[in-house]
């Protein structure tokens, strides 16, 4: 029963190795192509691990050799990389594993572990370190798209694999001590190295299932502020099929005034028509020529008349700008919709939005200031409730700007004084040069 225990977690052992090197490969180059190429390489790998468990100990040289070359080769064949990429990647995880584990055999030592308790001790926790180094690295890599979650939460998980070591090394220093647990310890060590494998990669595919959910509320967001661009456009190809309509009576009127030589009701027709109007849409208050801005700004403007809030506007822009299109409607149609709310419930006060946009030497700044009445709840690292019911469809737009802004290197700040909210962002226009 013993050897087959033994036997069942020499051969498991080396599949969970395999598991952390492949979490590795994800992390630094990204999900790989699987072929049978790659398949193969992957079996010699485990035949490689597997044989130096159970008879043939390598040297550590030459096991330091193997592992580098099997690694270099699977990375090889299932990501496209360079040659230098492949060969530092190899080398660094190869040797700082082989690292880690000679640190953990000398800290081992210390506690007067014999010889087989201190093997089985010290490849249980060199692959729970190789493993809990891998979900760090994940989570302070820049170019990992996964959700952020507070940094005090992370910590709260890394409890898991830290107090995994602890238990583990006290119940190693018991079959140290009473041989009879030497089975109980050892098939303990297995099953804490595979729970803590799976509570990570199911940590993972939430961190994904978060960022797909928010993903798909930002599209939701950009879908809205597209149809609101939508309906613009067409009021206004209404309201120009109007003019030209009317503009034909009223040209046919004062034909009929100029032949009969009414001069006098000539003139009071012209003045009439320049002091009322042809048409009776809002004037443009944003004329920039970039759709986007003039758009979403026209549109706030409106809705602004209609709930009588003042809206004072500074738009100095160029027709185009080096921004995508997507994330200035998300910037500027979330700030505004958050000033517009804010000032919706001031009912009995005066209630003011104030924007200001500028472009100059690569450097777009945008400062939108309203009033509010309601006082902005913050949660425990500084981001603001909504104040809307339906949490699910908002709550979003803070968020959703600082994604948007990351993608040219620009920042956000907030001040939030005396009932009065004002954000500040910067973006730069060579960032999004290099990105293209």
């Amino acid at each position: 029963m013993t050897e087959c225990l033994t036997l069942m977690q020499e051969l498991f052992l080396p599949l969970l190795h395999l598991l952390i090197i492949q979490k590795y490969m994800k992390i630094f180059w990204g999900p790989g192509k699987q072929h049978l190429k790659s398949y193969i390489e992957w079996g010699m790998y485990y035949v490689f691990l597997t044989i130096n468990n159970i008879g043939i100990a390598f040297p550590p040289h030459l096991l330091l050799l193997g592992n580098v070359l099997l690694v270099f080769l699977i990375g090889s064949s299932t990501r496209k990389r360079s040659l230098t990429q492949r060969c530092i990647f190899s080398i660094l995880i190869c040797t700082v594993w082989m690292l880690v584990e000679v640190i953990i055999m000398m800290i081992l030592r210390t506690v007067s572990f014999n010889t087989g308790t201190l093997q089985d001790a010290g490849s249980f926790i060199s692959k729970m370190c190789m493993l809990l180094l891998s979900v760090v690295i994940s989570h302070c890599i820049k170019n990992n798209h996964y959700s952020e979650i507070p940094l005090r939460y992370f910590l709260i998980i890394l409890l898991i694999p830290f107090s995994s070591i602890y238990i583990m090394h006290h119940i190693f220093l018991i079959a140290d001590i009473h041989s009879e647990y030497a089975i109980f310890s050892a098939t303990a060590s297995f099953l804490f190295l595979v729970v803590n494998y799976v509570f990570f990669e199911v940590y993972d595919w939430i961190s994904r299932d978060a960022e797909l959910r928010q993903q798909n509320r930002l599209y939701a967001q950009q879908l809205d502020l597209c149809r609101q661009q939508a309906e613009e456009r067409e009021s206004l190809y209404l309201e120009i099929r109007r003019i030209r309509h009317d503009l034909k009576k009223h040209l046919s009127g004062l034909l009929g005034m100029v032949q009969a030589k009414q001069i006098n009701e000539t003139e009071k027709y012209i003045l009439q028509l320049l002091d009322v109007g042809v048409g009776d849409r809002l004037a443009e208050v944003s004329r920039s020529g970039n759709i986007v801005v003039d758009s979403l700004i026209n549109h706030a403007y409106t809705l602004a008349q209609k709930n009588n809030i003042q809206f004072n506007i500074n738009v100095l822009i160029p027709a185009s700008l080096p921004f995508e299109s997507g994330h200035l409607a998300i910037i500027l149609g979330n700030l505004m919709e958050n000033a517009l709310d804010a000032c919706r419930e001031i009912k009995n006060e005066k209630k003011f939005i104030y924007l200001d946009i500028s472009y100059a030497k690569e450097v777009f700044q945008l400062i939108i200031r309203n009033n509010y009445k309601t006082k902005r709840k913050k949660d425990n690292i500084g981001h603001y409730f909504t104040t809307k019911s339906n949490t699910i469809y908002h709550g979003l737009g803070l968020s959703s700007i600082s994604h948007a802004i990351e993608n040219y290197q620009g920042q956000m700040e907030i001040t939030d004084n005396d009932n009065v909210f004002q954000v500040i962002v910067v973006m730069y226009g060579s960032y999004s040069e290099r990105n293209r």
